[in-house]
């Protein structure tokens, strides 16, 4: 493979749904809202929020809906309930924008006469199983023990939903990659190369990865680095906060790893300890603690 550009800092989704043709974004809201028959390519406004501009706030996917609807899609290859407080920061920051770019409706925010703003919705696409997972995450009951004057949901689809549509299809190429970096040892080419094939062959984003499939190859490259390699693992060692050299904390974090991966890949506990590394001679002592 010729040597990446390093500009390249887009990813599947993004590059899908947030192209100006809006193609794939049309099929996303029609995945989300079937009921609605009516709405075009036209009624749609990408309103994602752009890194370059806001000091590191920035989303994976923002879009109106006939400027009466506001819906902001995450994308998650590993569980984390702080996707929620990430969206109370892109939803609040999406409302200034909204609001800022009005002058009439930024002009009265501050008199006596009521502002209209689009209603929000919020959705986190995890590329997992749901298990014992909440299909929505509130923020309130995560964070302030379900007390509180502030919150905020999130609806979470999970890859095992056996959706049959374009959320579907971007969950399973989610899986398959996953799949496809385990069998191939970290190959990130041919991981990756592997995926694309095998969604075509299945049906999945045919006509996406059929058209830019070097593009994909391209950018999915430059994005796996080591560090999204773990948490496509389930490693979390770094974010457990584990003081660095204390043997003891360092073999719970191991442990945590393990189960982790056997849980998100549903690998046995022989298969997960090869893929995080662990010596063979290891296995068994990790064993009684699975």
């Amino acid at each position: 493979m010729e040597k990446i550009k390093p500009t390249v800092k887009d990813s599947l989704f993004t590059h899908m749904f947030g192209d100006e043709s809006k193609e794939y974004l049309l099929q996303l809201y029609q995945a989300l809202h079937p009921e609605d028959k009516e709405m075009g390519t036209d009624n749609l406004k990408i309103i994602t929020i752009e890194n370059a501009l806001t000091n590191d706030i920035y989303n994976d996917l923002g879009f109106i809906a006939n400027d009466r609807l506001v819906v902001l899609v995450e994308a998650q290859s590993t569980w984390s309930v702080n996707i929620v407080v990430r969206l109370l920061l892109y939803l609040s920051k999406t409302y200034q924008s909204y609001i800022f770019s009005k002058p009439e409706m930024k002009a009265r925010l501050y008199s006596d006469s009521k502002i209209s703003i689009p209603k929000a919705e919020l959705y986190v696409l995890y590329a997992g199983k749901q298990g014992n997972k909440p299909s929505v995450l509130s923020l309130k009951d995560e964070f302030f023990g379900g007390d509180g004057p502030v919150d905020l949901r999130a609806n979470i689809i999970f890859a095992d939903d056996d959706r049959d549509d374009i959320i579907g299809e971007y969950l399973a190429f989610c899986t398959i990659l996953k799949e496809q970096l385990l069998l191939y040892n970290n190959d990130k080419q041919k991981a990756i190369q592997a995926t694309i094939s095998i969604c075509i062959e299945q049906g999945k984003l045919v006509r996406y990865l059929s058209e830019h499939r070097r593009e994909v190859e391209d950018y999915m490259f430059a994005l796996l680095n080591d560090e999204e390699l773990k948490e496509a693992y389930g490693d979390y060692r770094h974010s457990q906060g584990l003081e660095e050299g204390r043997k003891e904390g360092m073999e719970e974090s191991k442990v945590t790893d393990i189960k982790n991966l056997m849980n998100n890949l549903e690998l046995s506990a022989e298969q997960a300890m090869e893929a995080l590394g662990i010596d063979k001679g290891d296995f068994s002592k990790y064993m009684p603690m699975l």
